[in-house]
């Protein structure tokens, strides 16, 4: 009879927790479907936003989504017509503000400017075992003159070590509404563009130092190539 009850007593503590975990990741959602729903009607309503190549996006599986930084608007704009939710990598110097609470609510994973960042690497994994999507600016920083920088080789260890696809995309539209250094957006017309998912399992030196480095410049290269589509058809 003791022990028939210290069981019981054992899956009650055990079944609190576990409910109010499910309640703040209900709740958590709830919170986010909101602001992306905002972020969908604002968007459109000021900017004219307009996707292309939707269709290029895996709607399951494990994904990097890797684009361009010329705006603090992109995260926003990226997720706002993404059909699924992304963790974004970013760095330390923003997600240490005065916005700490709103990222840590969005899942976004800091990224220090000095050291090997083992930590934040590691959370991208765990992002991509989860089967869902990490969300990288493969140039780091934002661009001040609106163009495109070399990538980080970051990029390339996530892919090398999870085998996840990468869709890469370009953000056009963004700098011209608020560039770095900008307080106020102005309105004018965003675009994205998608390209096809890219795989790397047949590139040399893979799992190495320059594989990785590879890698993130191949996706920056694709990511040129989308700008450049972008521009013939302007």
């Amino acid at each position: 009879m003791k022990k028939k009850r210290e069981n019981t007593d054992h899956e009650k503590a055990a079944f609190f927790p576990g409910m109010l975990s499910r309640l703040r990741e209900f709740l958590n959602n709830c919170f986010f479907f909101v602001l992306k729903t905002t972020g969908v009607v604002l968007l459109k309503v000021f900017f004219h936003i307009q996707v292309q190549n939707a269709g290029y996006i895996p709607r399951e599986g494990p994904l990097i989504v890797a684009a361009n930084h010329f705006s603090y608007m992109d995260p926003v704009v990226l997720q706002a017509m993404f059909p699924r939710r992304i963790a974004f990598m970013m760095t330390e110097i923003y997600y240490e503000g005065r916005g700490k609470w709103l990222f840590q609510l969005l899942h976004c994973i800091c990224v220090t400017e000095k050291g090997s960042n083992r930590a934040a690497l590691k959370q991208g994994m765990t992002v991509l075992k989860k089967n869902d999507v990490l969300g990288i600016f493969p140039e780091g920083g934002v661009s001040r003159e609106g163009l495109l920088q070399e990538g980080n080789p970051g990029i390339g260890f996530l892919v090398a070590k999870s085998g996840a696809p990468v869709i890469p995309a370009f953000i056009s539209g963004t700098y011209q509404a608020l560039p770095k250094g900008a307080k106020i957006p102005r309105s004018t017309r965003i675009t994205i563009i998608f390209g096809k998912p890219m795989a790397f399992e047949d590139m040399s030196e893979w799992g190495t130092k320059k594989g990785f480095e590879e890698i993130a410049k191949v996706v920056m290269e694709r990511i040129a190539a989308l700008a450049l589509s972008d521009k013939r058809t302007e």
